[in-house]
Protein backbone atom coordinates (compact mmCIF):
# COMPACT_ATOMS: atom_id res chain seq x y z
CA UNK A 1 0.00 0.00 0.00
CA UNK A 2 2.86 2.37 0.83
CA UNK A 3 4.45 1.81 -2.59
CA UNK A 4 1.29 2.95 -4.39
CA UNK A 5 1.01 6.10 -2.27
CA UNK A 6 4.44 7.40 -3.32
CA UNK A 7 3.70 7.47 -7.11
CA UNK A 8 0.32 9.06 -6.41
CA UNK A 9 1.92 11.75 -4.27
CA UNK A 10 4.55 12.39 -6.96
CA UNK A 11 1.81 12.67 -9.58
CA UNK A 12 -0.05 15.22 -7.44
CA UNK A 13 3.11 17.28 -6.88
CA UNK A 14 3.88 17.20 -10.62
CA UNK A 15 0.32 18.24 -11.52
CA UNK A 16 0.41 21.09 -9.01
CA UNK A 17 3.74 22.31 -10.42
CA UNK A 18 2.35 22.21 -13.95
CA UNK A 19 -0.95 23.95 -13.31
CA UNK A 20 -0.08 26.42 -10.52
CA UNK A 21 1.22 29.10 -12.94
CA UNK A 22 -2.02 28.85 -14.92
CA UNK A 23 -4.11 29.33 -11.79
CA UNK A 24 -1.95 32.26 -10.66
CA UNK A 25 -2.22 33.95 -14.08
CA UNK A 26 -6.00 33.68 -13.96
CA UNK A 27 -6.33 36.55 -11.46
CA UNK A 28 -8.59 39.20 -12.98
CA UNK A 29 -7.03 42.57 -13.69
CA UNK A 30 -10.19 44.51 -12.84
CA UNK A 31 -12.02 43.90 -9.60
CA UNK A 32 -14.88 46.34 -9.04
CA UNK A 33 -14.96 48.30 -5.79
CA UNK A 34 -18.37 49.18 -4.43
CA UNK A 35 -19.28 51.61 -1.68
CA UNK A 36 -22.32 53.34 -0.27
CA UNK A 37 -22.28 57.13 -0.47
CA UNK A 38 -24.33 59.24 1.97
CA UNK A 39 -25.98 61.24 -0.84
CA UNK A 40 -28.82 60.61 -3.29
CA UNK A 41 -27.62 59.13 -6.60
CA UNK A 42 -28.07 62.37 -8.56
CA UNK A 43 -25.98 64.32 -6.04
CA UNK A 44 -23.25 61.64 -5.88
CA UNK A 45 -23.09 61.62 -9.69
CA UNK A 46 -22.58 65.41 -9.77
CA UNK A 47 -19.89 65.22 -7.05
CA UNK A 48 -17.94 62.62 -9.05
CA UNK A 49 -18.47 64.37 -12.39
CA UNK A 50 -17.08 67.59 -10.91
CA UNK A 51 -14.16 65.65 -9.39
CA UNK A 52 -13.18 64.13 -12.74
CA UNK A 53 -13.83 67.39 -14.63
CA UNK A 54 -11.17 69.19 -12.58
CA UNK A 55 -7.85 67.85 -13.87
CA UNK A 56 -5.92 69.82 -11.24
CA UNK A 57 -7.76 67.96 -8.45
CA UNK A 58 -8.16 64.45 -9.89
CA UNK A 59 -5.40 64.23 -12.49
CA UNK A 60 -7.95 62.66 -14.87
CA UNK A 61 -9.45 63.73 -18.16
CA UNK A 62 -13.20 63.26 -18.31
CA UNK A 63 -14.01 61.11 -21.36
CA UNK A 64 -17.77 60.80 -20.95
CA UNK A 65 -20.50 61.44 -18.42
CA UNK A 66 -24.09 60.31 -18.89
CA UNK A 67 -26.54 61.80 -16.37
CA UNK A 68 -29.35 59.44 -17.42
CA UNK A 69 -27.40 56.28 -16.60
CA UNK A 70 -25.18 58.04 -14.04
CA UNK A 71 -22.01 56.61 -15.60
CA UNK A 72 -18.65 58.32 -15.90
CA UNK A 73 -15.55 57.33 -17.86
CA UNK A 74 -12.26 59.12 -17.19
CA UNK A 75 -8.65 58.50 -18.17
CA UNK A 76 -5.28 59.37 -16.71
CA UNK A 77 -2.00 59.03 -18.58
CA UNK A 78 1.61 59.79 -17.70
CA UNK A 79 1.34 58.30 -14.23
CA UNK A 80 4.61 58.60 -12.32
CA UNK A 81 6.27 55.43 -11.02
CA UNK A 82 5.68 56.22 -7.32
CA UNK A 83 1.93 56.61 -7.85
CA UNK A 84 1.83 53.57 -10.15
CA UNK A 85 3.48 51.36 -7.55
CA UNK A 86 0.71 52.27 -5.09
CA UNK A 87 -2.09 51.72 -7.61
CA UNK A 88 -1.16 48.70 -9.74
CA UNK A 89 1.40 46.12 -10.73
CA UNK A 90 2.11 44.22 -13.92
CA UNK A 91 2.95 40.55 -14.15
CA UNK A 92 5.87 40.34 -16.52
CA UNK A 93 7.07 37.26 -18.31
CA UNK A 94 10.63 36.05 -17.96
CA UNK A 95 11.55 37.66 -21.27
CA UNK A 96 10.48 41.11 -20.04
CA UNK A 97 12.18 41.18 -16.65
CA UNK A 98 14.74 43.77 -17.76
CA UNK A 99 12.10 45.97 -19.40
CA UNK A 100 11.23 49.36 -18.00
CA UNK A 101 7.86 51.10 -18.07
CA UNK A 102 7.70 53.92 -20.58
CA UNK A 103 4.00 54.75 -20.35
CA UNK A 104 1.34 54.13 -17.71
CA UNK A 105 -2.38 54.82 -18.01
CA UNK A 106 -5.64 54.00 -16.30
CA UNK A 107 -9.23 54.25 -17.46
CA UNK A 108 -11.91 54.30 -14.79
CA UNK A 109 -15.57 53.46 -15.20
CA UNK A 110 -17.85 54.73 -12.47
CA UNK A 111 -21.53 53.85 -12.04
CA UNK A 112 -23.82 55.49 -9.46
CA UNK A 113 -27.06 53.77 -8.48
CA UNK A 114 -29.79 54.73 -6.02
CA UNK A 115 -29.88 53.05 -2.61
CA UNK A 116 -32.96 54.36 -0.89
CA UNK A 117 -33.87 58.03 -0.86
CA UNK A 118 -30.74 59.55 0.62
CA UNK A 119 -27.94 57.11 -0.29
CA UNK A 120 -26.33 55.68 -3.41
CA UNK A 121 -24.09 52.83 -4.42
CA UNK A 122 -20.93 53.70 -6.32
CA UNK A 123 -19.14 51.07 -8.40
CA UNK A 124 -15.61 51.80 -9.63
CA UNK A 125 -13.65 49.73 -12.15
CA UNK A 126 -10.08 50.69 -13.04
CA UNK A 127 -8.36 49.34 -16.15
CA UNK A 128 -4.58 49.76 -15.86
CA UNK A 129 -2.17 49.46 -18.79
CA UNK A 130 1.60 49.69 -18.76
CA UNK A 131 3.82 49.99 -21.81
CA UNK A 132 7.26 48.46 -21.38
CA UNK A 133 10.34 48.57 -23.58
CA UNK A 134 13.46 46.53 -23.15
CA UNK A 135 16.78 46.32 -24.91
CA UNK A 136 15.20 46.00 -28.36
CA UNK A 137 13.01 48.50 -30.11
CA UNK A 138 9.80 46.57 -29.42
CA UNK A 139 7.39 47.97 -26.86
CA UNK A 140 4.87 45.76 -25.10
CA UNK A 141 1.59 47.03 -23.69
CA UNK A 142 0.20 44.93 -20.90
CA UNK A 143 -2.95 45.01 -18.83
CA UNK A 144 -1.97 45.36 -15.20
CA UNK A 145 -3.61 44.43 -11.92
CA UNK A 146 -5.15 46.99 -9.61
CA UNK A 147 -4.23 47.07 -5.94
CA UNK A 148 -7.53 48.82 -5.11
CA UNK A 149 -6.02 52.06 -3.85
CA UNK A 150 -7.20 54.26 -6.72
CA UNK A 151 -10.71 52.84 -6.54
CA UNK A 152 -10.81 53.51 -2.79
CA UNK A 153 -9.64 57.10 -3.40
CA UNK A 154 -12.48 57.64 -5.90
CA UNK A 155 -15.02 56.15 -3.49
CA UNK A 156 -13.70 58.52 -0.79
CA UNK A 157 -14.23 61.47 -3.17
CA UNK A 158 -17.87 60.37 -3.37
CA UNK A 159 -18.14 60.41 0.42
CA UNK A 160 -17.93 56.65 0.96
CA UNK A 161 -16.63 55.88 4.45
CA UNK A 162 -13.32 54.05 4.35
CA UNK A 163 -12.65 51.04 6.60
Amino acid sequence: MHRRAVPTLLLLVFAAAMFWPIAAAAQPAMIPRIGRAPHPASETYIILKNYFSDTAVSGFTLISADPKTRTIVAKRTGIDSATWSKWAYCKMGAGNLISSMTQASVTVNVKVEPSGYSNSYVTVNADFEGTYSGLGANATTQQCISMGVLEDNILAAAGVKQP
